[in-house]
């Protein structure tokens, strides 16, 4: 509460930073041209019925009538929709068939976390983080809630150029595991925390004038990152999307745009 919020936020933004150093860890641990090997026995049946039909048969279960499961997908995590709520992220998700799908994979989880969800959600509601930093000038504390945004955006990014290089580079199969779209998921996502960060970085540039000399050295030169980096990030995802729209996408363009503009995954430092 109060005088510690900025301290806490600083300290949830180093707690993330650490989580996706050590998501980083999986480009060594494993080798992306055998995941095929195994990424069948985990689809799931529903959103594959090219694969299943009507859904599978569990004999002497359900009245033997066919049923229809997601398969296990990183979407069924919770860390990362905690953080959506948490931040805000989640005021910024599209209205639309993805959004839903992202939605239908919290009902995966157990029902402990389930209710956290709502809970922490009706808390968001009551105190909305982003609006109260924000009407009491808190700069430097919102500095430090971009910086959560910005590493749940890297965590998705990261996903991302997993799926381009451990799914799409040995599959032209369009669904995933979860049974969403490849080529649109991840993105959806993606756009949420892009436009998020956006709102957030225009209220500080407005008001920059105000706070600058006063920051602590840690947001300053986290602010001057970011600010430097957003526009990088825009340019990846448009780039990206625009390639996609290829009738035989070249996944190896895909990949390498996130080179380009200092994004790849092993590589950033933005």
């Amino acid at each position: 509460k109060g005088e510690d919020v900025g301290a806490n936020l600083k300290r949830t933004a180093l707690t993330m930073k650490e989580i996706n150093s050590r998501r980083k860890e999986m480009w060594a641990a494993s080798r992306h041209e055998r995941y095929n090997d195994f990424r069948i026995f985990i689809m799931g049946i529903k959103g594959n019925e090219a694969l299943y039909g009507d859904g599978l048969v569990y004999e002497g279960c359900f009245n033997n009538a066919p049923q229809q499961y997601r398969g296990q997908t990183g979407a069924q995590d919770s860390l990362i929709p905690m953080m959506d709520i948490f931040s805000g992220i989640v005021d910024h998700y599209p209205h639309n068939k993805l959004t839903e799908y992202l939605l239908d994979l919290r009902t995966y989880r157990p029902k402990c976390i389930q209710e956290f969800f709502i809970d922490l959600r009706a808390h968001y509601v009551a105190h909305p983080l982003f609006h109260t930093l924000r009407d009491g000038g808190k700069f430097e504390e919102l500095i430090y809630l971009l910086c959560i945004v910005n590493e749940v955006y890297l965590f998705r990014n990261g996903h991302w150029q997993f799926v381009q290089k451990y799914i799409m580079a040995n599959t032209k199969y369009p669904k995933a595991t979860g049974g969403t779209p490849i080529t649109s998921w991840l993105i959806n996502q993606i756009e949420a925390v892009l436009h998020y960060q956006g709102e957030i970085l225009r209220v500080l540039d407005e008001h920059s004038a105000s706070f600058s000399a006063t920051l602590s050295a840690d947001a300053a030169a986290w602010y001057s990152e970011l600010s430097t980096g957003y526009p990088l990030k825009r340019k990846l995802l448009e780039d990206q999307v625009a390639l996609l729209q290829a009738n035989d996408i070249d996944v190896a363009l895909v990949y390498k745009a996130n080179q380009t503009y200092h994004l790849k995954d092993s590589e950033e430092t933005l």
